[in-house]
């Protein structure tokens, strides 16, 4: 008896295996173009520290609205 539940729990993980492993992998995205998605360089000079903040924050920005758009398509 042992030996019949044995196999038919070895089939059903067999089976289920199987049908895992052949399933196609999921489609993979393509990223957005790199010069849309560049971050910000990071200044050299203490100078360039306030246009940094700026361009941070708008490529922040940038980010959240593309995601934004991706998550809830028209």
């Amino acid at each position: 008896m042992r030996i019949v539940l044995l196999l038919v729990v070895l089939a059903v993980i067999g089976l289920t295996l199987a049908r895992w492993l052949g399933q196609s992998p999921p489609a993979a995205r393509m990223p957005p173009p790199a010069d849309s998605t560049a971050a910000p360089a990071v200044p050299t000079r203490p100078q360039e520290l306030q246009k940094f903040e700026q361009d941070l924050n708008r490529f922040m920005q940038d980010a959240a609205s593309q995601r934004r758009r991706e998550a809830d398509p028209p």
